[in-house]
């Protein structure tokens, strides 16, 4: 029997390479003469480097990770990382590494005023230490609903209120913008392909927007929420009149908390989906050739999980092969079990039973091994 098992990594919890060293164990714990694959995936965020390097090792292509010293989204030094590809050709930055939820106490949340700042100060070292012809810019992860105003602002754009003042960082203070500078714009956006690995495919603004969406997952209550859909759409419409470029409904441009709708209008970066670049990375294709199963898994199977997610897009390339997949998940709604089994797909629970999320979360891997020796012994040979 051959198994390939791709998880994606449990938020908060565990990396996907972490979760997928478990899952093979519990299944060779039962299947002990299959053959398993281990693949971590991502769809844009944690993982991204990893699924970047990896392959670029034996063949020599210049891989490496790079640390630098920045800031998080509330402006604390953290140090981050990114990764030389193609022998410095290329540059690829998960945005979360200076930008991200889980380096955020829960209790420090607040988009209205976390910024995408210090991703813009690791892309402007990166430049200083080579020039690079390609940026790959994963975008999972954020605490920031700010349009990726603070990253542009780093390399160089200024953001202005009426009186030609700088506008305050974060999501909130973009409500005052009147006019965008981008005369003293960064090379590094004007001379680089910048390209978005995005993890889902909704819009900067509306009910499926940025704001709406994905703001009380970063701390928003209705009336944040409702000041940082302001904001955006004030954004949006200054970065049409500053570009000639109309963001407002670009699919992905409420990736990252509207991260795209700035990029894409002056850096005239493009969105594509991060599942499909680490998909190539990875070799999923040739590895899913002759698979009798796939394994994957994430932490919360919803209808997000089909907007451009890793079992998502994982179940709809199964289904096209008739290869089964099952999901084993740390919790799921009743809407994304429909979803998954429409595609072909099933979905099973990584614990026994009812438990504490903060002791899951804990005890993730060894749930993930017991959940795959499960697994096994209830799938059919």
């Amino acid at each position: 029997m051959r198994i390939l098992v791709a998880p994606d990594s449990y938020k908060g919890s565990i990396d996907a390479a972490s979760a997928a060293s478990a899952l093979a164990r519990g299944l060779a714990h039962v299947w002990p003469d299959a053959t398993i694959d281990r693949c971590p995936l991502t769809d844009g965020g944690e993982g991204f480097l990893a699924a970047m390097l990896v392959p670029r090792r034996p063949a020599g292509a210049g891989g490496r990770l790079v640390e630098v010293e920045t800031t998080n989204a509330v402006g604390e030094r953290v140090t981050a990382r990114y990764a030389e590809l193609d022998g410095g050709d290329t540059v690829a930055v998960e945005l979360s590494s200076a930008a991200g939820l889980v380096q955020v106490p829960r209790d420090r949340r607040d988009p209205l005023h976390a910024t995408t700042f210090g991703v813009g100060r690791l892309i402007a070292q990166a430049w200083a230490r080579r020039p690079f012809k390609r940026l790959l810019l994963a975008l999972g992860g954020s605490a920031t609903v700010d349009g990726g105003a603070g990253l542009l602002e780093a390399l160089g754009a200024r953001f202005l209120d009426e009186e030609g003042l700088p506008v305050l960082r974060g999501g909130g203070g973009l409500d005052r913008l009147a006019r965008i500078d981008t005369s003293a714009l960064s090379p590094a956006l004007r001379e680089a392909e910048v390209v978005l690995a995005v993890d889902v495919t909704n819009p900067l603004l509306g009910p499926r927007g940025a704001a709406r969406v994905y703001g009380p997952q970063k701390g928003a209550d209705p009336p944040r929420v409702a000041a940082l859909e302001a904001a955006l759409t004030r954004y949006a419409d200054v970065l049409a009149t500053a570009t000639g470029v109309r963001v407002h409904d670009l699919p992905g441009g409420g990736s990252a908390g509207g991260v795209p709708a700035g990029l894409v209008a002056i850096a005239g970066a493009r969105c594509v989906p991060g599942f499909e670049l680490a998909a190539e990375a990875v070799g999923l294709d040739a590895r899913l050739a002759g698979c009798d199963l796939v394994v994957t898994g994430e932490g919360m199977l919803d209808l997000a999980s089909f907007e451009g997610k890793v079992v998502g897009r994982l179940a709809a390339r199964c289904r096209t092969r008739g290869i089964p997949l099952v999901a084993v998940v740390g919790m799921v709604t009743a809407e994304g079990e429909a979803a998954l089994t429409a595609l072909g797909g099933a979905a099973m629970t990584l614990v026994p039973g009812p438990m504490a999320v903060d002791e899951a979360c804990g005890r993730a891997e060894e749930l993930l091994a017991a959940a795959g020796s499960r697994l096994a012994r209830l799938y059919p040979r």
